[in-house]
């Protein structure tokens, strides 16, 4: 039997550092959406037994997402992550693992494994593609499937490169990245993800020369640089709709020329994010922006 545990245990890296899972994953929690989006591609199946903080996907209204059991709106308490007696932990933003208990230190000397997204570990890089494909490619190891892993690895890549195409030739559009609109004017500089996934499509962040990741612009900035379009995130929490209203109904913001001639483009706010739905984000922001 001790043979048979130890034959079973992996070490990976993740974060820069060497975790381990002693056995193949049966009882998956991811934290995030885009962390469960990856693990059902990587067909995690019914080892997936619950999510957590669903970011734009309203039909959860059942307790459900996409089948899977959802644990809570937002971050689930301690006590209800180890109620489930996972074995294996996945999250999308490093937040997930600050909250009380959950520290991936703390998990794992209660005997639980850990991963969080190569993009949530607070290190810049310098192609956040390449950190999906780390994330397709160790998540796919521990979960035995690694043929799935290559195969999505690959969609990525191909998207990216019509992405690539749909963009040639075409002058790159500037776009202001609008997160929300709640309490300013919440964006990205150049460390901010969206940076790499407009350039991606063939365009350029308006705010590429602030080295910031989030940041907030402010209403006289965006008015001198007058943006070719607005790239929207649509979250259950801040819908591209009310971002929407909330510039045309603003007497300085409505002067825009991309609020005045309606060049919106809208996302899933977990596609803006690298993960799974990452090259297939590119390619769509690509065609949207040919139409402008």
């Amino acid at each position: 039997m001790l043979a048979t545990t130890t034959a079973a245990a992996q070490d990976y890296r993740n974060c820069a550092q060497t975790w381990q899972l002693d056995h193949p994953p049966q009882r998956i929690l991811a934290l995030n959406q885009h962390a469960a989006d990856l693990l059902l591609a990587l067909g995690a199946g019914k080892r997936l037994i619950g999510v957590a903080y669903i970011d734009d996907d309203l039909d959860v209204s059942d307790g459900h997402y996409r089948g899977v059991p959802l644990l809570a709106r937002l971050y689930p308490s301690a006590e209800a992550v180890y109620a489930q007696r996972p074995d294996l932990v996945v999250a999308g933003f490093a937040s997930a693992f600050r909250l009380g208990n959950l520290s991936r230190r703390e998990l794992a000397g209660h005997g639980v494994a850990s991963y969080l997204l190569e993009a949530g570990c607070g290190a810049w890089q310098d192609d956040l593609f390449a950190g999906v494909e780390t994330d397709l490619s160790t998540l796919g190891k521990l979960l035995d499937e690694p043929q799935r892993a290559q195969e999505l690895i690959r969609r990525q890549r191909a998207e990216l490169a019509d992405a690539q195409r749909l963009s040639a030739g075409r002058q790159p559009l500037d776009v202001f990245y609008l997160d929300s609109a709640s309490n300013g004017l919440a964006s990205q500089g150049r460390r901010g993800v969206v940076t790499q996934l407009l350039q991606a499509a063939g365009a350029r962040n308006l705010f590429e020369d602030v080295d910031l990741g989030s940041f907030t612009a402010n209403t006289e900035q965006l008015l001198a640089r007058d943006p070719d379009v607005i790239l929207l995130a649509d979250a259950s929490w801040s819908t591209a709709a009310q971002k929407i209203r909330t510039l045309r109904a603003d007497p300085l913001l409505s002067r825009l020329r991309a609020v005045r001639e309606g060049r919106f483009v809208a996302l899933p706010f977990t596609h803006l994010f690298p993960g799974v739905h990452s090259g297939q984000a590119a390619r769509e922001l690509a065609q949207a922006l040919n139409g402008f």
